[in-house]
């Protein structure tokens, strides 16, 4: 009976022991919202912006069926439509953007390689400042090229149909697919300095079927695919625009919610949306003599700062965390915390080069 009993004693205790590691380890996730700098940074000095189309590019399938060719004469007009409708989305964008005094819409260039004056698909500088000079612009907005890929595919099925006596029957019928892949690139140049600033590749897929009784009439039963491919076009020109704006993001990071009772009501608080209260308690724990707990208890804090924009004391307890407890978490955690100080460097320095010349 004794040996029972101090068997169980020990199953109990190691029981509890490993419910306190595992418990240790326990985190919750917390979404913080940034702020992101543009991805593309110009100048303040660049007022006048030249917008340029290139050449629409569309790729013929090898079978030149009667459908094939009909499908292709009808791609090319829509293409055009839809690369105008990118031109839009972007002239649109810059238009909203305060910086520019004016958007001037180009005549299209071609640009391909087989244009002596260009360089492997790219405008070369003395055509680059010919054009400014011409138009009286600062920088060039160029959609460089327009590529379009149909992929038509036919089988037969069945669909539902009205007889004589307006009753529903199913009867023999062919089903189209048509894969549409668009792929286009962006590029601004900026002559005064003879630079790319930013060179971009958007890939859209618009998949569109229907059924009919033949082919033909299949491909006429399609709705909305041009007005997609066009509306999806406007807003790639839009999306590219965007670029030069900074942007909301939300990151997750996690935090420790068990370890110790304190850590516990912590936990409580924050769920609570207590921040505040949660960290006077983690403060309590960063005077713990156990290393990992106070670690923890910094890491938390760091946390919190950064939850509150305040990247450099948010630095200072995960540094200190680190310190405490030599975790691979808390390291890489630091490397982030880098990286978000040197976003917001580069956020800073976009909004000030923003602001109106003198």
């Amino acid at each position: 009976m004794l040996s029972y009993m101090k068997g169980y004693y020990i199953n109990t205790y190691l029981l509890l022991l490993l419910m306190i590691v595992v418990g240790c380890g326990t985190t919750r996730n917390v979404d913080i919202q940034t702020l992101e700098p543009a991805p593309v940074s110009i100048s303040n000095t660049i007022k006048r912006i030249g917008v340029i189309g290139g050449k629409v590019h569309l790729t013929e399938e090898k079978e030149q069926t009667g459908l094939h060719q009909l499908i292709y004469r009808e791609n090319q007009q829509l293409a055009k439509e839809a690369r105008d409708a990118a031109i839009n989305g972007l002239y649109n964008e810059l238009a909203a953007d305060r910086r520019f005094d004016t958007i001037i819409l180009m005549e299209d260039i071609v640009q391909n390689k087989k244009d002596p004056e260009l360089q492997g698909n790219y405008l070369n500088w003395k055509t680059i400042e010919s054009l400014c000079q011409v138009y009286k612009v600062d920088a060039i907005f160029s959609l460089a090229y327009y590529d379009s890929d149909t992929r038509v595919s036919l089988k037969k099925t069945k669909m539902e149909q009205l007889n004589l006596l307006r009753v529903k029957e199913k009867v023999a019928a062919h089903q189209i697919t048509l894969e549409t892949l668009i792929e286009n690139g962006w590029r601004i140049y900026d002559p005064a300095n003879k630079l790319l600033i930013d060179e971009f590749t958007f890939n859209n897929e618009i998949v569109s079927t229907a059924k009919g009784l033949d082919p033909y009439e299949a491909l006429q039963a399609i709705e909305d695919r041009a007005k997609n491919i066009v509306e999806q076009s406007t807003q790639t020109g839009s999306s590219y625009g965007a670029r030069l704006q900074p942007y909301e993001h939300s990151i997750t990071r996690e935090y420790y919610v068990k370890c110790t009772p304190i850590f516990e009501q912590a936990g409580v608080y924050t769920s609570s949306g207590d921040w505040e209260s949660a960290a006077k308690l983690w403060k309590k724990e960063t005077e713990n003599p156990d290393s990992k707990i106070n670690g923890k208890a910094c890491y938390n804090l760091a946390i919190l700062y950064e939850r509150n924009n305040n990247l450099t004391t948010a630095m200072d307890w995960a540094t200190r965390a680190y310190s405490q407890y030599q975790s691979k978490k808390f390291a890489a955690y630091i490397e982030a915390l880098k990286f978000r100080m040197r976003q917001n460097d580069l956020l800073e320095l976009q909004q000030s080069e923003s602001l109106p010349s003198k």
